[in-house]
């Protein structure tokens, strides 16, 4: 920073470190950013982060219901691996996961994420993090469903949909007031 021989107006720390010094930010502070981090934060004080918890976990196995019904496993090489806030999809020998999460996109709007270095084009990665419910859910399995379909991929429409919905309607709700 003290050699630095380059112009520098936002990022010059040395004008950050002298106004934080005293309480203050160098520059017009992020005010949407900071307004949408108090907003977010409120939503997380309201729900509970208990009960957020168990909402996300509830979804994530709502997923793991739906991909085993597809005959498609999670990445993770067993459930202690599992993650409550993304589930990579194993895609079915001669798929491409790439290929669906562009046809997603472009097609539906919808953003899965793709499989990333050793794993590309081998899985699509299904998030279930955020203020997500189980019908917002629903409409992203049955998204990754019509491109599956659309694609060629051996698929029952509606398959992953109705196991999610089954859970969600049966066994999801006490699942989580359990473990909250």
């Amino acid at each position: 920073m003290e050699g630095a021989r380059l112009p520098r107006t936002f990022f010059d720390f040395r004008d950050m470190l002298k106004s934080y010094a005293s309480g203050g930010f160098p520059y017009t502070p992020p005010v949407g950013l900071i307004n949408g981090l108090a907003h977010a934060v409120q939503m997380l004080e309201d729900e509970g982060l208990e009960a957020v918890y168990a909402r996300h976990a509830r979804i994530a196995e709502g997923v793991r219901r739906a991909i085993a019904a597809w005959g498609m496993v999670p990445c993770a090489a067993s459930p202690d691996l599992y993650s409550e806030t993304v589930t990579a999809v194993v895609v079915p020998p001669g798929c491409n996961g790439t290929d669906l999460v562009k046809l997603a996109a472009e097609k539906y709007g919808v953003a899965f994420g793709v499989g990333l270095g050793e794993v590309a084009g081998k899985v699509f990665r299904i998030g279930h993090l955020g203020s997500l419910t189980d019908v917002m859910m629903l409409s992203g399995l049955a998204t990754a469903e019509m491109c599956m379909a659309d694609l060629g991929w051996p698929i029952t429409l509606g398959s992953g949909v109705a196991a999610a919905q089954d859970y969600y309607r049966n066994g999801g709700k006490e699942a989580a007031q359990a473990a909250a």
